[in-house]
């Protein structure tokens, strides 16, 4: 690694920039081959290698721009898109490194950045998440769909990447001592004597001069705060629990579930299981489920840093999945629509696995204003009242990481909360059903 560190950067941003586009043209092949439905031409199907090509067709970028002498046939600009995906990835290839590997951008004030093997891991986790991001994207934005054959893969990949690089999750400043909620609202030290405890603010501890230059930590779980050790490794098994419960809710998830309450609860329970028995789907996903919990239990009694790692990523995959789910089942109750398609709670599942629960919380909450602004202009470009909101949780989470610095030490006084999180998020989506039944009204209103 600290050979490739003196290489000079634009040599190394060169190197990057040929993979770049090669990641790109794999993108183009994942976004054809993913697909729900064919496309009318593709350089890597059959139809595609049965037609005239040449060998400079299958060239990343350029050969996008040889291909449009294929446009009487497959439709004017047909190339353009895959193109552009293509150049997007080799120009934002050495961006992301020279962010987040040269210029240590992701390491905020007053924290050291660690050696160049973190630095690397940090930026390749990320990368890879860029590329299944703009896969979705892209598929949703076709289909308004996103299949489980990009987030499945997404998200084991995510939880490989947690056990094995435990050091490539987004950095954060020290971690602050646990702390008591008082009956007064007074956050004090725990296991001290009551009569010796000081008050505690973990805001005034985090932006602390002596914290200056410090390595810092990389989030986990219980970030901003010490991990607490009942979640640690072997012997402990609350973990253990807590990972299984994350990684069969996933499971639950994923099985092709109807739940039709039509003829009653009584007949919904019946099909729901009978579904499930006779589809093809739950085979696999059982022997998936099984696996995973094998391979869990493993890195459990392994312990350390690589437990604290698929722990947080287990959370993460469950704590974004769950939010986008229960939005999903309160805005399609209160509508009477379906809300969001469920390939978005499998996405933030993935997000989340990439990058932990904390950061999926804060891209929920980022990716309206770029849904909005979107959506307005294609329903005033186009009329189109119907986006996919795919494309705006990878939009969100992009921003989330490019600018997590100011983005957590902006979030640190909700996430200091502690317990009081669960209350504020409780509330938070009880306003939001208030304001669907709002929009639902104003909608019935505007029809008659």
């Amino acid at each position: 690694m600290d050979r490739l560190m003196e290489l000079p950067f634009p040599v190394r941003a060169g190197l990057l920039f040929v993979l770049g586009a090669a990641l790109g043209a794999a993108v183009n092949w994942a976004v054809y081959a993913l697909a729900w439905k064919p496309r009318p031409f593709s350089p890597w199907d059959a139809a595609g290698r049965r037609s005239a090509l040449l060998r400079r067709d299958f060239l990343p970028i350029l050969g996008w721009w040889f291909l449009r002498r294929k446009e009487a046939t497959l439709g004017r600009g047909f190339w353009l898109r895959p193109m552009l995906v293509e150049i997007l990835s080799a120009v934002g290839l050495p961006l992301l490194y020279w962010w987040e590997v040269e210029s240590r951008g992701l390491w905020g004030e007053g924290l050291s950045s660690p050696d160049a093997a973190t630095l690397h891991c940090v930026f390749f986790k990320h990368a890879i998440l860029m590329a299944f991001m703009l896969v979705a994207s892209l598929i949703d934005v076709d289909e308004q769909i996103i299949p489980d054959s990009v987030t499945i893969p997404g998200t084991l990949i995510a939880l490989l990447l947690a056990a094995i690089l435990p050091a490539s999750h987004l950095p954060v400043g020290p971690a602050l001592p646990s702390y008591a909620l008082i009956l007064d609202g007074s956050r004090r030290l725990e296991g001290l004597p009551p009569s010796s405890q000081a008050t505690f603010d973990p805001l005034d501890a985090w932006h602390s001069p002596k914290n200056s230059g410090t390595a810092g930590e990389f989030l986990t779980l219980s970030s901003p705060f010490i991990w607490p050790k009942s979640l640690g490794g072997q012997p402990h098994g609350r973990g253990a629990l807590v990972g299984l419960f994350c990684w069969w809710l996933w499971i639950f998830a994923l099985l092709p579930r109807r739940w039709y309450v039509r003829k009653g609860w009584r007949k919904a329970f019946v099909y729901f299981w009978a579904r499930l028995f006779r589809s093809r789907v739950t085979g696999g996903l059982l022997v998936l489920g099984i696996v995973g919990s094998a391979l869990i239990l493993f890195v459990w009694i392994w312990g350390g840093a690589a437990w604290q790692s698929l722990l947080s990523a287990l959370v993460g995959m469950a704590a974004g999945a769950a939010l986008v789910w229960l939005i999903r089942i309160v805005g399609s109750l209160v509508l009477d629509r379906e809300a969001m398609g469920f390939g978005d709670v499998t996405l933030m599942a993935t997000l989340g696995a990439f990058l932990g629960w904390q950061p999926a919380i804060i891209l929920f909450f980022l990716s309206p204003f770029a849904g909005l602004a979107v959506g307005l202009l294609i329903w005033l470009m186009h009329g189109r009242t119907e986006i996919p909101f795919g494309p705006f949780l990878c939009l969100a989470a992009a921003a989330t990481v490019i600018f997590w610095p100011g983005l957590w030490a902006w979030t640190l006084p909700v996430f200091a909360l502690g317990p009081l999180l669960m209350l504020v998020a409780a509330v938070c989506i009880v306003l939001f059903t208030l304001l669907l039944m709002v929009l639902r009204l104003v909608r019935e209103r505007l029809l008659l």
